[in-house]
């Protein structure tokens, strides 16, 4: 599963699971038979009209269905928070790379290149882009710095898996100034570790040294001991009892 790293507001990465090309195959294939539905229910309102004139039926088609067909995702996106219909059936929608919420101009470059992306080669393109990306965009997001997102990612934690850790009553906090971070952070370590601990891969542990290096830096920590990991665990810890 391919993985997008975005900054916290404390400057420390967290990873977000990317949504599957398949994902966003079956959220376009939604999206368009909500506007087939959209249509027929048209067609059904507007047949009284062409009883009495057709050619007043067709304008009314044109004006109540072809602005819609063109600007659904558009107006979708920007105000459903990055999600169409389909989207948010498939539990997926677009941010932003930098961690901002994507702008007016960011979901319209997005737009836009749909033509391209999908239209002019029955998204073909999109479907290349998308599998060959390493962070699943296609042309459109390349543009935009943005991607999809799974909202319902395959391993993610609660705050209650934190506090099961548990720690002794009598156990002194090595790292008082962890309080600095939240909960978001702690979740991000919880999770890092977990997956180093199933997947103990390069790449896993190449995250994982970026984690505890932003860690130090914004804790202000000079000297970080030689194990990673227990360094993480540890951070856990002391957020549990100097902030529970």
């Amino acid at each position: 599963m391919k993985k997008a790293e975005i900054l916290t507001a404390n400057n420390v990465a967290i990873q977000y699971e990317m949504a599957s090309l398949i994902q966003r195959i079956l959220a376009f294939v939604l999206d368009g038979l909500v506007l087939t539905v959209y249509y027929f229910i048209l067609l059904l309102l507007i047949s009284g009209v062409s009883f009495y004139d057709s050619s007043l039926s067709n304008i009314f088609t044109y004006l109540l269905f072809f602005p819609v067909f063109f600007f659904y995702n558009l107006f979708c996106e920007i105000n459903f928070n990055g999600q169409t219909i389909g989207k948010a059936a498939l539990g997926i929608r677009v941010i932003k790379l930098t961690g901002e919420t994507p702008t007016l101009n960011d979901y319209f470059i997005r737009w836009t290149y749909r033509v391209i992306d999908i239209w002019l080669c029955a998204g073909a393109l999109a479907a290349i882009f998308i599998s060959s990306s390493d962070k699943g965009q296609r042309l459109g997001d390349i543009s935009a710095n943005t991607t999809l997102i799974r909202l319902n990612p395959e391993s993610k934690y609660s705050i209650k898996d934190i506090l099961k850790i548990g720690s002794n009553k009598s156990y002194e906090p090595t790292y008082h100034q962890v309080v600095r971070m939240n909960d978001e952070d702690m979740l991000l370590i919880k999770n890092t570790l977990d997956t180093i601990k199933k997947k103990p891969n390069p790449e896993n542990k190449k995250v994982a040294l970026e984690l505890v290096k932003k860690s130090a830096e914004l804790l202000q920590i000079e000297e970080i001991p030689k194990n990673k990991t227990q360094f993480l665990t540890t951070l856990l810890k002391d957020y549990i009892v100097l902030t529970r």
